[in-house]
C-alpha cells in the first residue's frame, strides 16, 4: 500500500503564518509589559543575567513572579528584542530595545508603557465592531469619557501623551523646517503647540520673529518649561485658550501641526474659521499633516486613520478633503510644500487673496 499523501499548499500555509502574525495579541502587550517595567535600562551593553535583572526589579520596587519575568525574557529574545545567550540566560540590548530606553533621544517608551495614555489609546481596537458600526470613536465605552475630557482629568495621563506627542514631533522637526523659508515671513503662532518644540524650531530658523504658544494651560505650562532655558525664550510668548474659540490676532503666519486630524469634519471646520478670522487679510495659515494618497508611508497612515475613528472621531484626509474643509471655512489651499518625512505643509490663506 502506498504512502502517497496530498501535496501541501505552500501559498495556503503562508497565507496562514501571515494571518496568525496579522491577529498575534501576545508580542504587542508583551512589548509594553517590557516597557512598563523598565526592561531595557537594566540590560547593559554588556548584557544581563536574568538574575540581575530581577535583582534591577526587586530595587527599582517592582513586584513581580521571577519565572514569569524570565518566560517574558525568553519570548522578547525570541520576537528580536533582546540578544540573548540562552544556556546562561545573558541578555543584550539590540536596535529595538534601545527604542525602549530612558536615555535614547528618540525613545518610545512613553508610547508603550502601561500607565500612560498611549496604552489606553491601544486598548480601543478591542471595540473595533462598534466603530465600524456607528462609524464613531470607542473610548468612552471602556473609560467613562471622551479622551480629551479623560486627559484634562488625570494630569499624568496628559503628561505622558504630551511626551508622546513630543516624540512625533522630535522625529518630523527637521523635515518641517527644511520644507519652507520660515524667515521669510514675521511673527508666528503655533496653535495647539503644547510642548513648544516646533516654535523654538522655527524661531532659530527666523532670527528676527517673535512666537506664541497658544494651548490649554496645561499645554502652555509644558512650553514654559521646554523654552525656559532656550535661546530663543525672549522671543517666544504664551496665550492660554482654545482653539474652538477667538486666536491671538495680528500674526504674519499660524500653524496647526498634527491637530486637525484629531476632529471630525465639522470640528475641524470649526477650527479652521477661528483660524480665517485671526488671519485677516495678509496672513497664512500652515496646516501640518500627513496626507492620504501624499508622500507619507500609506501602510502606516491606514492604520493611524482606523486609531482615529477609535479613539476620538477624527480622520487622516487627502489633498481634496483639506480643499474641501479649506473651502467651508472661508480659506483656500494657496500651496502645498512636501517633506521628507512624509508630512506635507498646506499653505491656507483667505478665499480670494493672493
Amino acid at each position: 500500500m502506498s504512502d502517497a499523501r496530498a501535496p501541501r499548499d505552500v501559498q495556503a500555509d503562508n497565507a496562514f503564518i501571515t494571518m496568525l502574525n496579522l491577529t498575534d495579541t501576545v508580542a504587542p502587550w508583551a512589548i509594553r509589559a517590557a516597557a512598563t517595567l523598565r526592561l531595557a535600562d537594566l540590560v547593559t551593553p554588556d548584557g544581563a543575567s536574568a538574575d540581575s535583572i530581577l535583582k534591577g526589579l526587586e530595587v527599582a520596587g517592582e513586584s513581580v513572579d521571577p519565572e514569569a519575568v524570565r518566560r517574558l525574557l525568553r519570548y522578547l529574545a525570541h520576537l528580536g528584542v533582546f540578544d540573548h545567550d540562552e544556556p546562561s540566560e545573558v541578555y543584550r540590548p539590540t536596535r529595538l530595545s534601545a527604542l525602549m530606553s530612558e536615555d535614547n533621544p528618540v525613545s518610545m517608551r512613553d508610547w508603550w508603557d502601561m500607565g500612560g495614555a498611549m496604552t489606553r489609546l491601544d486598548q480601543t481596537p478591542v471595540h473595533m465592531i462598534d466603530a465600524v458600526r456607528t462609524g464613531g470613536p470607542v473610548y468612552e465605552r471602556i473609560f467613562g469619557q471622551d479622551v480629551w475630557a479623560d486627559l484634562a482629568e488625570h494630569p499624568h495621563l496628559a503628561a505622558s501623551f504630551e511626551k508622546a506627542m513630543a516624540h512625533k514631533t522630535r522625529i518630523s522637526l527637521d523635515s518641517v523646517i527644511t520644507a519652507i523659508d520660515w524667515s521669510a515671513r514675521g511673527d508666528v503662532v503655533d496653535v495647539g503647540g503644547g510642548h513648544g518644540l516646533l516654535l523654538e524650531a522655527v524661531l532659530r530658523a527666523s532670527p528676527d520673529a517673535r512666537g506664541i504658544v497658544f494651548d490649554t494651560p496645561a499645554g502652555v505650562a509644558t512650553a514654559r518649561a521646554h523654552l525656559a532655558g532656550s535661546p530663543v525664550a525672549d522671543r517666544a510668548g504664551f496665550v492660554e485658550g482654545d482653539f474652538f474659540a477667538a486666536w491671538p490676532t495680528g500674526a504674519d503666519t499660524y500653524v496647526l501641526m498634527n491637530v486637525l486630524h484629531n476632529w471630525s469634519d465639522d470640528q475641524a471646520v470649526a477650527v479652521l474659521r477661528r483660524g480665517a478670522e485671526a488671519l485677516g487679510s495678509t496672513g497664512r495659515l500652515l496646516v501640518i499633516e500627513t496626507v492620504v494618497g501624499g508622500g507619507g508611508d500609506q501602510r502606516s497612515l491606514a492604520r493611524l486613520d482606523i486609531m482615529m475613528l477609535l479613539f476620538c472621531g477624527g480622520k487622516e484626509r487627502s489633498r481634496p478633503q483639506y480643499d474641501e474643509l479649506a473651502a467651508r471655512a472661508g480659506l483656500t489651499v494657496a500651496e502645498s510644500y512636501p517633506t521628507s518625512f512624509g508630512l506635507e505643509i498646506l499653505e491656507l490663506r483667505p478665499a480670494g487673496s493672493r
